[in-house]
């Protein structure tokens, strides 16, 4: 009897390893049941991936979010301002009085209060907290949503594996696909709702078939005369486009098909909608989102240098909603199990500040939260003194939460993918998953 290839052995998180995956192939090629190349394998794998393993939404609070105004108030202290805490679903844990809604989700929230890291400076420390890997001038290394959709690039598949909604408050400081190259790069989103001008075809399907037809002979040509790789290349990338843009599957980008009682839950701001948007990619089988906050304040974002008593009240209550309905939304509809949720930004801020509120960098005691992917929700992991100033139980570092992500994903952190100078480059380099999430 011919067992068909797709018919995969899961592990006890059930997700079929890398290892497992390539041992069942093998055996079954060995035996004479498939004939696949690698390209194939490799393919098949990861539209397996793509299907039965789990999927992440990063929710990135740009700039670095204070702790004292949001999941780590320290009342009494004489560094926590005038921001009260309010008591959450989880009992004992309070938070900051501007995310209530939050407050009423923290049962569905594994809560890190001892995030420490070396980088202060943004740009070293996006790099640090998006990759996984310290700044090197000689390695661009890829943001980890690339690092995803390379696992579970499936050519086959209508949508992009990896897509970001909304922009970071500075270009110059963003992180991209890096050393994995374009093939991996996210589908970028400016604002929910609305897609990119060039996505939407300007003539009629049947002429844009006729003309890609007419493209793919011209492509032939080429090829005969010796250009046959870049031919590959370039029709890959073709064949992909053409699916994506003549999908049925782009209505997942359409928000104006939800019910209005959904949409108000979410919150009628850019980032409410926005978890709105990648709920419904979740529920199409994107496997990384990427959704940013950057407030409304120029390009301050999360940066709250000055003006802290009145910008960090609205950044948090403008992320609030959003995020406590996307853990409500994802739970009612049985996908939360299945989908890691991750709030965080690049750091924290000082615990002194400025007469206006004003918080510099810090990068000891800042904050991370986790909830879905089957990790251990409603819980505190780690501790500040009593002024916020220095981590005094559990240390994470930002390894550990790389390691995390893998562990959860069903990813191998030790594979590696090759730079485009040779180098093998293992998908995370040190640290251990934080066992108390399992």
């Amino acid at each position: 009897m011919i067992r068909p290839f797709w018919n995969l052995v899961a592990g006890r998180d059930g997700v079929s390893h890398r290892r497992a995956f390539l041992k069942q192939l093998m055996t079954g090629a060995a035996a004479g049941t498939l004939t696949l190349s690698w390209r194939d394998m490799m393919i098949a794998r990861a539209s397996e991936l793509r299907k039965t393993g789990k999927k992440m939404i990063l929710l990135w609070m740009d700039g670095g979010p204070s702790q004292f105004e949001t999941f780590n108030p320290k009342i009494g202290s004489q560094y926590q301002g005038p921001a009260t805490s309010i008591p959450t679903s989880l009992p004992g844990v309070h938070i900051a009085e501007y995310m209530p809604e939050t407050a009423k989700m923290m049962h569905k929230i594994a809560l890190i209060r001892s995030m420490k890291s070396s980088e202060r400076d943004h740009f070293r420390a996006i790099k640090l907290v998006r990759s996984g890997y310290p700044i090197n001038p000689s390695i661009q290394y890829p943001t980890w949503g690339s690092v995803v959709a390379r696992e579970r690039f499936d050519p086959t598949y209508d949508l992009p594996a990896f897509v970001r909604i909304g922009k970071p408050r500075i270009t110059t400081r963003d992180i991209n696909s890096g050393v994995l190259g374009p093939r991996y790069e996210s589908f970028k989103i400016d604002q929910a709702g609305t897609l990119p001008e060039d996505v939407l075809t300007t003539v009629p399907e049947q002429r844009l078939r006729r003309r890609l037809d007419l493209s793919a002979r011209l492509d032939e040509q080429f090829a005969m005369s010796g250009g046959a790789q870049r031919v590959v290349e370039k029709q890959e990338i073709y064949e992909q486009t053409q699916r994506f843009v003549l999908s049925p599957k782009l209505e997942a980008f359409r928000l104006d098909n939800e019910p209005e009682s959904i949409r108000d839950a979410y919150g009628r701001n850019e980032f409410g909608q926005a978890c709105l948007l990648a709920r419904r990619l979740v529920e199409t089988g994107v496997s990384f989102i990427e959704v940013f906050s950057t407030g409304n304040v120029s390009d301050q974002g999360w940066d709250t240098h000055k003006k802290g008593w009145d910008e960090n009240p609205k950044l948090a209550n403008g992320v609030d909603q959003g995020y406590a309905m996307l853990l409500r939304d994802l739970e009612q509809r049985g996908m939360l199990e299945d989908t890691l949720v991750v709030w965080m930004g690049e750091f924290g801020r000082t615990p002194k500040f400025k007469p206006d509120g004003g918080r510099e960098h810090y990068s000891d005691g800042w904050i991370t939260c986790l909830s879905g992917g089957g990790v251990k929700m409603g819980q505190v992991i780690g501790e500040t003194d009593k002024e916020g100033v220095h981590v005094t139980d559990r240390p994470v570092e930002v390894q550990d939460l790389f390691q995390t992500f893998c562990h959860v994903l069903g990813m191998n952190p030790h594979d590696e993918y090759v730079t485009d100078q040779d180098q093998p480059l293992a998908l995370v380099k040190g640290g251990e998953v934080i066992q108390e999430l399992f």
